[in-house]
């Protein structure tokens, strides 16, 4: 009887252990690098699948060795767009609106059907709006990559007229890309503003966000 009392404790305590294991914050800063435009946290590769994201208006968030990479310099110039998106929504939103004809929500436009809402990959760059409508028609979002994975998100695109997925439309293109060149990021305009301003473009939407932001 003793030995099975033994065996419980022994068994309990391993619970214990593996149960706080798994709750712990892998988010949790390995170490902190003050900088003139906020604070980078250095990660561990499991946080958001080792993407580098902001937290907060003043907190980005990426692994060392997205840090110590050769374009850490284009990824911070990027991630601080995200930072500058967080402290000012308003005035990039009104930018959007104006400028872009992009309508961005806190929740998906009425039509979208739940199975496909339900795919929503989450964007801790995006969160507070994720959807992202442009011209009143059609709605830009990401889904979950293979196995539910946040790397190599599909970006989909549902036309509420037709009610349908379809391509990005020829005067999205038009608008966002040059030739064949398209940015990566084009889930949602936040993204697209920071790929933008970070890696240059020179389709007729980054050419009117390099005149406001100058």
């Amino acid at each position: 009887m003793k030995y099975y009392i033994v065996l419980l404790a022994v068994v309990v305590c391993l619970c214990a252990i593996a149960y706080r294991y798994w709750r712990k914050d892998v988010c949790s800063p390995v170490r902190i690098i003050e900088t003139e435009d906020g604070i980078i946290e250095i990660v561990d590769p499991a946080c958001q699948e080792g993407l580098p994201h902001t937290s907060d208006s003043n907190t980005i968030r990426m692994t060392e060795s997205a840090y110590a990479d050769s374009r850490s310099a284009t990824t911070l110039k990027h991630e601080r767009v995200h930072l500058d998106q967080k402290r000012n929504p308003a005035v990039w939103y009104e930018f959007y609106r104006r400028f872009w004809e992009y309508d961005v929500r806190q929740e998906p436009p009425y039509g979208i059907p739940k199975e496909y809402v339900k795919q929503l990959r989450p964007n801790p760059d995006t969160a507070d709006k994720p959807w992202a409508v442009w011209r009143n028609r059609w709605v830009f979002f990401p889904t979950y990559g293979p196995n539910t994975t946040l790397r190599k998100a599909d970006v989909r695109v549902w036309d509420l007229n037709t009610e349908r997925f379809t391509s990005p439309p020829p005067e999205w293109r038009a608008m966002f890309c040059v030739s064949n060149t398209c940015p990566h990021q084009y889930e949602h305009p936040h993204e697209l503003a920071a790929e933008y301003i970070a890696e240059g473009h020179q389709s007729d939407a980054a050419v009117k966000l390099f005149n406001w932001k100058h």
